[in-house]
């Protein structure tokens, strides 16, 4: 029975160096990977934070092109209107 437990012992020694070796592996890929995922998180909470604040569309820059994009469509209905009904005027004057 004693010899039994000799030779587990030295089979576990035997393979120790190899296991603590492959679990800093991990330990360390772990850590690596974890503070990635954080830098990512905090850039992308930072990023968002700025892009509303500076670089992002706001809310006057939008209305400022909608009003733009309105006076436009109103001009152009109002001359379309206007050469439509001198159309319809001279047609119905030529008749």
């Amino acid at each position: 029975m004693s010899q039994e437990k000799i030779d587990a012992y030295k089979k576990e020694k035997a393979g120790r160096k190899e296991k603590i070796e492959k679990h800093k592996k991990r330990v360390k890929t772990a850590k690596i990977t974890t503070l990635a995922a954080v830098i990512v998180a905090v850039l992308a909470i930072v990023g968002g934070v700025l892009w509303n604040n500076y670089g992002g569309s706001s809310s006057s820059a939008a209305e400022g092109v909608s009003t733009e994009v309105t006076e436009t469509v109103s001009e152009e209905t109002t001359d379309n209107t206007a050469e439509t009904s001198d159309a319809a005027s001279e047609s119905s004057s030529a008749e």
